[in-house]
Parts: structure tokens; C-alpha cells; sequence
């Protein structure tokens, strides 16, 4: 009777709840509440931030007990750093400067940003001429003289973050760190991958981490060799304060490895890291480059501005013992666990090119893996990278005169699909190209030349076919031309700098960087 009576009154207890539940979900929400939105939060658009590398530099030298004849300091290095900041549609600039890495006084200024006696920002009379084309300009910093880590600053353009960029600039003719070395100043991040990196003997890579935040960050390497993933005792909890750079020799975290990888991992304040990279066989120099991030890992990378050297030239230098590295080359790092299985294909100007095996490879997990590139025809080309799994992958190139000369090389990162209006600086002394490849469809690349003046010049379209890759010199477009302001449309294409010396063998390779977004907005959802 007790067992009978307890099931009664659970079922009874069951009921009312049951019948609670049934009454408040058949309640509808009324006035406010029934038609109360979620709220979307415009958030403000921040200042515009390109920290650019500081200029490559010896690790340690004594030159007063070196030979003067075989002395490793350059009498002939400079570096410089040049820039470009797009104004309002009325011809306003935003304030903008170049500052060094912690400091407050700026090392130039391109535009003061002053608002007018109202305290309002000036306006023009009109935003249009009498051509009915936009009254906007730019204002340009040509080759200003650095010699640390920079940073170039830029105050939004109403609601919208500056459209600005800016690119450093090294060269040198003699001593270790001969050759050509560009890097485009790039806004700071949390997790990125830099490879093409080398310890072996008479490599040197430095790893050079830059926090430009008011935030202290707190940085972890991961480390990729040809063997597999490299345990480093200090590549973790790496503290890097605000406005500081630190430098990590990565030969005491690696040593010996022909190939490595890095991935760097930040808490607290975003950085930048470049890996500077240069090369010496015995006494000839064998290049130098500022080795930058690639795109996030993904199945598919995409490599923009890979350079082939005539095969005769090429073929005199690789002959020499030694000179294997001189080689053109593709590596690609799989993080992960699992094998991938990678199928490789590599689009020039007149369509794609054969490669061994079909360019389907088999690379080892958790290890950096290299395809030879050698066997391909002088010309400018794009490199497509798919896997089943997540990769990141980067392009090596060389350029010499021939044997017993000196040899430059550069690295090609992956990059991202090209957007709307991205910025493109060229540096005075250098041979400077863009190079567009379209893996599949068409593609149209609208190009805005700026003069030196900061006058915007007639737009060019150039077609992208799928499949191909499209060459544009700066000379292309136009004389004086300092910078290039790019838009595609249509199917994803990917475009890179190329950067020469004529009658030097100093060659550069930099992905175009993002360009700036619209407004950011947040979504606010509200509970309780």
C-alpha cells in the first residue's frame, strides 16, 4: 500500500509539473518583448598598423681583427623604408607617420591629421572634378632612412580604417649580408607561420619578434625539421614586452636543419615576426632575405611570384659544390599528425606545366617536405598547393650571374586571395613586378598607379586567365610611379612583388598584404 501510494503521488507531482510547462509555452510574448531585435554593435574603426622589419644585420662581428679584404661589415648597406596613404574621396589625408619601434617622435610624417578651427575635420568643396572623377589622392614617403624596427601609423578615414601600406628596403654589394632583402610592414597577429628557414653550416636565421601593443605578449614556437617536429628547451613563455623586439638565434633551438618551419603562437599582445635569413659558402656570399609569414594553414596555399633564372645561368651555378640550395624549390609543412597527400601544380604565362609524377606528392607529418622546382622553364610563375590536410607552404628562388659570383636568393610565402583596395609600394632602386595567377576561372586585377607626387594616374585592368600567370612591371604602368593601388574581381586570384637589381644578383619575393576591411560590426545577443 505504501509502494502504491508513492507511485501515485510521483505520477500526480509529474502531471503538474508536465502541465506548468504546457501552460508557459503557450504563453506568447507581447509588445516588447515580442518584437525586441538583437542589436548589432558598430564598433569603431581603429588606427591602421604596418610594423616593418628592421634591416638584416650580423649576429656578432670584430671588425678590427678581420681582414679589411674579407670583412664581413657592408660599406654599402641601406635601408629604407617607403610608404603611401590614400586620402578621403574629398583629398583629406588621415595623420600618419613613421615612428620607430617604442619611440614617440616620428622619424617622418606624411600627413599631420589637424582638424580645422571648429574642431571638425576639413571638408573640400566638392569630392568630384569637373570630369566627374573623385578629387582623391595619396601622400607618398619615398626611401626614408631606418635603421631599427619601424612602425607606420595611420588614423582611420571616417568610419573606415586608412587604406595605407608600406614596404622596407635593403641592399647591400659586399660583405656576408650582400644581396637584396624587401618586406612589407604588416599589421601584428597571434598565430602565423614563417618557412624557408636554415641552420645548417654557414646558415643563419634569426628569428626577430616585434610587439607593438600597449600589452606584454607571451609567445611559444613550434618548431617543423625534415625529420619531424623539433622539441626546443626555451621555445616557450617567451616574454615580450610592449614596444620591444626580441631575437632568437634559431640555431640554438634547431641546429642542422636544412629546412625549418615556425610557427608562432602569442597571448596577450599581437606581434610581428620576420626570420632574417642569409647564407654564406665559405667566403662568397650566398644571399640574404627577410623570410615572412605565410598564409594561415589551410588544404589549399597558393604561391604568387615564384621566379625561374635562365636554365644555362642556372645550371653553371647548381654545378658548383655546394650550390644544391641555389636550386629553386618548394616546401611544405604538414602540422599535423597525418600524412598528406599533396598534389602540386605550377601555372605560367602560357598555361600550366608538367611536373614529375603528375606533382603528386606524399609529405610527412609533422615535418617540413621539399619539391624540386629545377626542371622548369625561365619565367614567372604560380605555384597551387592542395592537400587533404592543413599545410603551410613557402617557395625558394635564386638569382645569380654565374659561377664564382655571388648568389641572392629569395623565399615566396603563400598568400590570400587578392581583395579590393590593397597597396603596393615600390622601392627606388630595385626592378620592381606584380605577378598575378588565377589557378582556375578568369579573373580581372584593376591597377591604380600613384606617382611621386601623390597624383592617382589612369586605372589598367589586366585579365587573369585561369590557369596562368600575368607579369605587370612597374615601368608597365607608367614612369615615376612609386606605388599601385589593386582591386580584383571575378574568380580568386593571388598576386606577389618581384623584385630585382639589374646587372646584381639580388632578388626579393613579397606576397601582397591585405587589403583594409569595411566597418567591423559585432552581433549582441542579450539573456539573462
Amino acid at each position: 500500500m505504501r509502494r502504491g501510494a508513492g507511485i501515485g503521488a510521483s505520477l500526480i507531482l509529474v502531471g503538474a509539473c508536465g502541465a506548468l510547462v504546457i501552460g508557459i509555452s503557450g504563453l506568447e510574448p507581447t509588445g516588447a518583448a515580442a518584437q525586441f531585435p538583437i542589436p548589432v554593435a558598430e564598433v569603431p574603426a581603429g588606427e591602421y598598423t604596418g610594423v616593418c622589419p628592421g634591416p638584416p644585420r650580423l649576429i656578432a662581428s670584430d671588425a678590427a681583427l678581420a681582414d679589411p679584404e674579407f670583412s664581413p661589415e657592408s660599406e654599402t648597406a641601406r635601408s629604407a623604408v617607403s610608404a603611401l596613404v590614400l586620402s578621403s574621396l574629398g583629398s583629406v589625408l588621415p595623420g600618419s607617420d613613421l615612428t620607430a619601434l617604442g619611440e614617440q617622435e616620428p622619424l617622418a610624417t606624411i600627413a599631420s591629421g589637424e582638424s580645422g578651427e571648429s574642431g571638425e575635420d576639413p571638408v573640400p568643396e566638392a569630392v568630384t572634378d569637373e570630369n566627374g572623377l573623385t578629387n582623391r589622392t595619396a601622400g607618398v614617403l619615398a626611401d626614408q632612412a631606418v635603421d631599427g624596427v619601424s612602425v607606420l601609423s595611420v588614423q582611420p578615414v571616417g568610419d573606415l580604417p586608412a587604406t595605407a601600406g608600406a614596404v622596407l628596403s635593403y641592399r647591400a654589394t659586399d660583405g656576408d649580408l650582400g644581396g637584396l632583402a624587401l618586406s612589407h610592414c604588416t599589421a601584428p597577429r597571434s598565430d602565423f607561420w614563417i618557412v624557408g628557414a636554415s641552420t645548417t653550416v654557414g646558415a643563419t636565421a634569426v628569428l626577430n619578434l616585434s610587439n607593438p601593443s600597449g600589452t606584454p605578449a607571451t609567445v611559444d614556437l613550434e618548431l617543423y625539421g625534415s625529420a619531424g617536429p623539433i622539441e626546443a628547451g626555451g621555445s616557450r613563455g617567451l616574454l615580450i614586452a610592449p614596444g620591444a623586439t626580441e631575437s632568437i638565434v634559431l640555431a640554438g633551438l634547431a641546429a642542422g636543419q636544412d629546412q625549418l618551419a615556425v610557427r608562432v603562437l602569442s597571448d596577450g599582445g599581437r606581434v610581428v615576426g620576420h626570420i632574417q635569413q642569409s647564407l654564406l659558402r665559405e667566403l662568397t656570399p650566398g644571399g640574404v632575405e627577410l623570410l615572412q609569414a605565410a598564409a594561415p594553414a589551410a588544404g589549399t596555399q597558393v604561391i604568387s611570384g615564384v621566379r625561374i633564372q635562365d636554365e644555362d645561368i642556372a645550371n653553371e651555378i647548381t654545378d658548383q659544390d655546394g650550390y644544391e640550395t641555389a636550386a629553386p624549390g618548394l616546401q611544405v609543412v604538414v602540422p599535423g599528425s597525418t600524412d598528406a597527400v599533396v598534389n602540386v601544380r605550377v601555372y605560367g604565362a602560357g598555361g600550366e606545366v608538367e611536373l614529375p609524377d603528375g606533382g603528386v606528392i606524399t609529405a610527412t607529418a609533422g615535418a617540413v617536405t621539399s619539391v624540386a622546382l629545377d626542371n622548369i622553364p625561365a619565367g614567372d610563375y604560380t605555384v597551387e598547393v592542395t592537400a587533404d590536410v592543413l599545410i603551410s607552404a613557402a617557395a625558394r628562388v635564386s638569382r645569380g650571374t654565374g659561377a664564382e659570383e655571388p648568389v641572392d636568393f629569395g623565399f615566396a610565402p603563400s598568400g590570400a586571395r587578392l581583395g579590393s583596395t590593397q597597396v603596393a609600394v615600390f622601392p627606388a632602386g630595385s626592378r620592381a613586378a606584380l605577378t598575378f595567377g588565377a589557378p582556375t576561372g578568369r579573373s580581372e586585377v584593376q591597377l591604380t598607379p600613384v606617382a611621386e607626387d601623390g597624383t592617382l594616374l589612369e586605372e589598367q585592368t589586366v585579365s587573369v586567365a585561369g590557369g596562368t600567370t600575368v607579369t605587370v612591371t612597374a615601368a608597365d604602368l607608367g614612369d615615376d610611379v612609386v606605388a599601385v593601388l589593386i582591386a580584383a574581381s571575378g574568380d580568386p586570384v593571388y598576386g606577389a612583388q618581384v623584385h630585382q637589381i639589374d646587372s646584381e644578383p639580388g632578388i626579393s619575393v613579397t606576397s601582397l598584404p591585405p587589403g583594409s576591411g569595411g566597418q567591423p560590426n559585432v552581433a549582441v545577443n542579450l539573456g539573462y
